[in-house]
């Protein structure tokens, strides 16, 4: 989008190449998602296809003569049509029985949703025709793909709130663009590019928001994985368990022996009223200076008798549980396997 800006506003050279560079790449990205999605390698003749294709179209790109565009689209207009032909078949006949049914139904989704975002795509290669557009729509509809694809990986989400959360996205966007053409008076060209432009703001402030959302709700379902397939017993059982369901593997057991030179009472009462605590949110020196000894960023009490407490260093717990809601489940966890080897 930033390249089409620069191209809609005559800056030059670059941001044309840079635009046309990007179009060349569309194939290959779509290859690249399809593996991943399915955890498989592309037939190696796929892979070259675009690979080269991405390349000698993307170098053609940085000649911006008129007298070669027409062959220059019609090519790239070629090898997109048989590049996705290629991505689409290698989809179609994967192995379906290799992944779960939530899988499948995430890239028969998102295979529905790149059919109907064919027709933005073809707005690439208007150019020149009764039917140009201003604006070239094919990055808004691969904004709005990823969007859905993130989305329908949220388990919390019903397909109903992702169609909500478009309207509403389009709707500010019309409303927007509406308040900025009465500020600014403009034509129904330059109308359609800051539509453009706002719609597409709104879609990344969307997938960022949305990659943000998974991102925490990737770690609640580790740790609810981790306390359910919890074992063992005692205190080298509870590290374990706060090892791997805070990605912390440095986490350190301190023991009472550890703590002698401490006020040991004070901090028995401190981490019975908040068994879990995180750097900068206590005002205990001792548990601050606990902080700092074990460069830590979290205090997990294991048991008060004797009193063993776990230091954890691992700063993405911060956001990606912000509330803490996952780390004390599993706190509650840890104890009850404690308990267990102390029984």
């Amino acid at each position: 989008m930033l390249a089409r800006i620069g191209h809609w506003g005559g800056w030059g050279w670059f941001f044309s190449a840079a635009s046309s560079i990007c179009a060349a790449l569309i194939p290959l990205a779509a290859l690249v998602l399809s593996e991943g999605l399915m955890r498989r390698h592309a037939p190696p003749a796929l892979k070259q296809l675009c690979a080269w294709g991405a390349v000698i179209l993307g170098l053609l790109g940085l000649f911006q003569f008129s007298s070669i565009e027409f062959a220059r689209l019609a090519g790239l207009l070629l090898f997109q049509l048989i590049g996705l032909g290629g991505v689409a078949l290698f989809v179609l006949r994967r192995d379906k029985d290799s992944l779960s049914s939530a899988e499948n139904r995430t890239i028969n989704w998102i295979s529905l949703s790149f059919l109907l975002i064919l027709p933005f795509l073809a707005t690439d290669f208007m150019r020149g025709t009764p039917l140009d557009l201003p604006v070239r729509l094919g990055g808004v509809a691969v904004l709005g793909l990823c969007w859905l694809s993130i989305s329908m990986n949220r388990s919390g989400l019903r397909p109903w709130d992702t169609l909500l959360g478009f309207g509403i996205v389009f709707v500010v966007t019309a409303l927007l663009s509406l308040i900025v053409s009465g500020i600014v008076p403009m034509g129904i060209r330059s109308s359609v590019q800051v539509m453009a432009i706002i719609l597409s703001s709104l879609m990344l402030l969307a997938i960022w928001q949305a990659a943000i959302a998974l991102r925490i709700e990737d770690r609640q379902l580790i740790a609810l994985r981790e306390i359910a397939d919890a074992g063992g017993q005692g205190p080298q059982a509870s590290l374990a368990l706060l090892r791997r369901a805070a990605g912390s593997a440095d986490a350190i057991l301190v023991d009472e022996a550890d703590l002698k030179d401490m006020n040991l009472q004070e901090l028995r009462t401190s981490f019975t009223a908040i068994p879990v605590q995180q750097l900068g949110a206590t005002d205990d020196e001792q548990v601050n200076w606990l902080f700092s000894r074990f460069d830590a960023t979290h205090a997990v009490f294991l048991s008060d008798i004797p009193l063993r407490v776990v230091m954890l260093n691992s700063p993405d717990i911060v956001v990606q549980d912000s509330t803490g809601a996952a780390l004390r489940a599993v706190q509650r966890m840890a104890r009850v396997l404690m308990n267990e080897g102390q029984a």
